[in-house]
């Protein structure tokens, strides 16, 4: 339990939702509390990473921080969908956001910082036209690769997580710049953390899984489409106001402390 509790607390968690974790993770399934609806629509891929990747991880940190009090954490978006506009969108390929976490030894405020996103573009059903079939024909293929926009929070004791996101929208004849939202004018999620269990994974890595929700974001219209961008966004029913979009996203949070990743870390004076 020592262990497990420690784990939790490197990922950031409050001694009550650790509990609330591990009482999920243990307790039997037939006793099990109800599922909130976001986890109903998980999707096929919903499962703990093979392995906790941290290979974005910077093996330097700022001058004067101890390697004991920092952690790089990685948050793994692998199931779940999004309806942008008109278009829904499974979540079909992992999205990898990587973060740096401390507390200011002074103030005591947590410090949280962005450091890379990775992700792969997905294809949409229907391709560019919105007819079923034709996203095989090269030319009205259709794919969207989500980009970091500028902002997280992640709030976990809160059950809170605020991001801006950018997708790209990726087909021959929209060039290589066309975008749905961007650093200024951003997708803002604000996810309800609607249910986090503790979730191990096949290498022995301790995971909270978390299912999370909005309804509420707005989605701009296209930027960087060139003479597409009417066609770009009549398809997707852009711009799309607040409550005619829905987020379902299931994500999995792991990390790991610097000074057990680099065990010879010293402090850095300048």
């Amino acid at each position: 339990m020592s262990s497990m509790m420690k784990r939790l607390a490197v990922l950031s968690l409050s001694a009550g939702l650790a509990a609330t974790a591990l009482s999920a993770a243990s307790a039997p399934s037939a006793q099990a509390a109800p599922k909130p609806r976001a986890q109903a629509a998980a999707a096929p891929t919903d499962a703990p990473p093979a392995s906790l990747d941290l290979s974005d991880c910077p093996d330097v940190l700022p001058v004067g921080a101890d390697p004991a009090d920092w952690y790089c954490n990685v948050l793994v978006t692998s199931g779940g969908s999004m309806k942008i506009g008109n278009i829904d969108q499974q979540i079909t390929a992992p999205m990898r956001i990587t973060l740096l976490a401390s507390t200011d030894p002074k103030t005591g405020v947590e410090i949280s910082k962005f450091v890379k996103m990775r992700s792969t573009a997905m294809p949409v059903a229907g391709g560019a036209l919105g007819i079923p079939g034709t996203e095989k024909i090269p030319l009205f293929a259709l794919k969207v690769k989500p980009q970091y926009a500028g902002k997280i929070d992640l709030d976990i004791v809160n059950r809170r997580t605020r991001l801006d996101l950018k997708i790209k929208l990726i087909n021959q004849l929209l060039g290589d710049n066309c975008f749905v939202g961007s650093a200024t004018a951003p997708i803002s999620l604000d996810l309800d953390l609607a249910d986090i269990t503790a979730a191990p994974g096949p290498d022995g890595t301790f995971w909270v899984k978390i299912n999370a929700t909005d309804d509420t974001f707005a989605v701009p219209k296209t930027n960087g489409c060139g003479l597409t961008a009417p066609i770009a966004d009549f398809r997707g029913g852009l711009p799309s106001a607040s409550g005619k979009n829905h987020a379902q996203l299931t994500s999995y949070f792991g990390g790991k402390q610097y000074s057990e990743m680099y065990p010879k870390m010293a402090v850095r004076t300048k």
